[in-house]
């Protein structure tokens, strides 16, 4: 645990194994990125289930904001409720800006590959890119 690793995800996800039951909220963002390898620093492991917790580094333009008890009661929500605004984040241009943000995914392990051993030349990179 707390090592990183290559995650290669395969092309096809057989509905047996890959089910929003089996893989948890994992199965979206797995069935999102067939074909594609990423860094993953596995948090926990699962020998029963032969699969490993862990975190991802990824892009989106989506924001979502916590209102504030003040906020909601100045735009007249009923308090209590714990408000959120969620969005696109956009620049002064208008275009929209990329934020790198944390991804817990569960994945089997024999996805998992050591970082200095070459990916596979079928897939491509997911991993977020600084420049």
């Amino acid at each position: 645990m707390g090592q990183t690793y290559r995650c290669e995800v395969p092309y096809s996800l057989p509905l047996g194994r890959f089910r929003p039951e089996t893989m948890g909220p994992s199965w979206w963002t797995l069935s999102l990125l067939r074909g594609t390898y990423f860094p993953l620093t596995v948090m926990d492991i699962d020998p029963p289930a032969r699969t490993a917790e862990g975190l991802c580094v990824a892009s989106s333009t989506r924001v979502t904001v916590d209102l504030t008890d003040d906020q909601v009661q100045a735009v007249g929500l009923p308090p209590g409720r714990g408000y959120q605004v969620a969005g696109m984040l956009l620049d002064v241009e208008g275009e929209p800006v990329e934020l790198p943000r944390a991804v817990s995914l569960t994945v089997p392990i024999r996805w998992l590959r050591p970082l200095d051993t070459p990916a596979s030349s079928s897939h491509h990179d997911a991993s977020v890119r600084g420049g």
